[in-house]
């Protein structure tokens, strides 16, 4: 995210003693100046999840579970707080958003457009691999991330756990707008995250901020 990165040249595992099971490649980092107006702790949580399950596409990733879908909930409940934005819990909830709504930024960083510029995505866009691992949607690679556990045993310490009825108009909006990104806005969602390159993540990043759900 803070650096352009540009493939050298590969290394094959011959060249060194004793060989290892893979081949090694030489990159050039060169660090952006100034950097994008990024908060890492958001553009970590969100990797989280996409990763999670990286042989899972991003439609089960993100709406596949409740635990994601709730973590979420409370994310945009946050936003609302911060915003003085009135949460409705009954029916028919219309919540108005502010005008410049997901764009909230520190005074002291630069505007970001979306775009970032990467030299060389390697083998992201190659469609052998966006095949590879297509019938592998119930394969699990281990529990999710350790912050959906720390969310959890939090609602259940502040006794929310039992509530869930109360919140159910708030979470179908909440998974509203994930669709919306992930559908309507970007349409990543049949994609794996091993096959997105950076200005994928980084569009999936604007999408979900200018609906209000930010990470951090």
């Amino acid at each position: 995210m803070y650096a352009h990165v540009t493939h050298i040249l590969k290394i094959g595992r011959s060249n060194f003693k004793p060989p290892p099971q893979v081949d090694s490649s030489v990159v050039r980092l060169v660090t952006k100046n100034p950097r994008p107006g990024i908060k890492f702790e958001e553009w970590d949580a969100m990797l989280r999840v996409c990763f999670g399950r990286k042989n899972r596409t991003l439609r089960a990733g993100w709406l596949g579970g409740r635990k994601v879908l709730e973590w979420l909930e409370g994310c945009w409940r946050a936003w609302c707080a911060l915003n003085d934005i009135l949460v409705d819990e009954g029916e028919g909830m219309d919540v108005e958003q502010p005008s410049g709504q997901g764009n909230r930024r520190e005074e002291n960083e630069d505007e970001w457009d979306g775009i970032m510029d990467v030299d060389d995505v390697g083998d992201d866009n190659n469609p052998k691999l966006q095949e590879e691992g297509e019938d592998n949607d119930d394969d699990d690679d281990g529990e999710l991330p350790d912050l959906f556990k720390q969310a959890s045993e939090a609602s259940k310490m502040n006794g929310t756990s039992g509530k869930r009825k109360k919140k159910d108009k708030v979470f179908e909006l909440v998974r509203e707008k994930v669709r919306k990104v992930l559908e309507d806005d970007t349409g990543l969602a049949d994609r794996r995250a091993r096959t997105l390159d950076q200005n994928d993540f980084l569009r999936l990043l604007l999408a979900f901020n200018k609906e209000g759900i930010h990470f951090g």
